[in-house]
């Protein structure tokens, strides 16, 4: 282990196909351009419900810290590094209740609740993605020293299209990335399609249950990044259906490309939205998204330079400065833990 104080990070992460797993990657590439080196070892999924049947994986030699998600099990943290973990949302939240199943909800209470209880509480530091999530880790956790570092995105890979609409597209195109879960609400997308009429095209990553009978949706199955950059330049606007969220990447890539953003009032999506160009509605109120929609195909399209605004407006917030921030904890508990060795 190296015991320089200059952070060399190890990042043991489970890969879930979830917005984590862009965070992590994110995190990867982020402190590697800081010039602070930094590694990903990949677990398979079933290493989250079956530790047992997953090696051990050893870290760099180099390494000096590691950083976690909240959900890892220990079998898989390292004996001689300082541990930061970060939770990206809390499913022991109570308003997450109603978006799981029975199962679901006995596997996060016997399994996931004591894991994570457990990580929050031995992490030599705890971070959260946003200001809700910390709210709901309070009636979690008895640990108060929780920083919050909002996520960010590569702006140079998330940019605005080259030329602004001169006119509405006919359809009307909406786009809207994500898995399709209740939480997500795949359940209502169904109705929204509906209530838009042909006058707009849904434009949506994987392949929704339930909707090869509407003729305005057109699912893109799985894209590549390149794919869903160029997505989210081409659109109108960008929706969403979920019901709970620990972040909103969505709506943040949304406002760095310079489009408008539709969603529900809900959870941590609000910080997000709200500091972009963001429209949001009661939870379930799909008639209320869908006029949101008609009220902004009937306004003029905006021009490169209020894009621009947008832009610039959220990257004043949502930056690589939080990879300053998390440099400085990486900092923080090495000093300690070569202190106390």
């Amino acid at each position: 282990m190296s015991t320089t104080s200059t952070p060399a990070v190890w990042l043991p992460t489970i890969r879930t196909g979830t917005g984590s797993d862009t965070f992590t990657l994110r995190l990867c590439n982020g402190l590697n351009s800081r010039g602070i080196r930094t590694e990903i070892t990949w677990f398979p999924l079933h290493s989250e419900y079956f530790p047992m049947l997953t090696a051990i994986a050893q870290p760099p030699a180099w390494a000096n810290v590691s950083h976690i998600n909240s959900w890892l099990p220990q079998r898989f943290w390292p004996k001689a590094l300082p541990v930061v973990a970060t939770v990206h949302h809390l499913v022991h939240d109570a308003a997450y209740d109603p978006f799981r199943s029975r199962s679901q909800a006995a596997y996060h209470r016997l399994v996931i609740l004591p894991r994570e209880r457990r990580a929050i509480l031995r992490a030599d530091a705890v971070t959260t993605v946003s200001n809700y999530v910390k709210k709901t880790l309070k009636s979690f956790s008895e640990r108060a020293d929780v920083s919050v570092i909002e996520n960010w995105i590569e702006e140079e890979t998330f940019c605005l299209p080259e030329l602004a609409p001169s006119a509405h597209n006919q359809p009307f195109i909406l786009f809207m990335a994500g898995c399709h879960s209740r939480r997500k609400g795949a359940d209502l997308l169904p109705t929204f399609a509906k209530s838009l009429g042909s006058d707009f095209q849904i434009r949506c990553t994987g392949s929704p249950p339930n909707c090869r009978s509407l003729p305005n949706l057109y699912p893109l199955g799985r894209v590549t990044d390149q794919q869903l950059v160029g997505e989210f330049q081409r659109c109108d606007a960008v929706v969403s259906l979920s019901r709970y969220e620990g972040f909103g990447y969505t709506a943040l890539e949304a406002a760095v490309c310079g489009k408008p953003f539709l969603g529900f009032n809900t959870s941590a999506l609000t910080e997000v939205a709200m500091a972009g160009a963001g429209t949001l509605v009661p939870v379930d109120d799909v008639a209320s998204l869908a006029n949101a929609a008609r009220n902004l195909r009937s306004q003029s399209p905006p021009t490169l330079e209020q894009m621009k605004c947008r832009r610039e407006q959220i990257l004043q917030r949502f930056n690589k400065h939080s990879l300053d921030a998390y440099i400085d904890i990486y900092a923080r508990v090495i000093s300690k833990y070569n202190f106390s060795q």
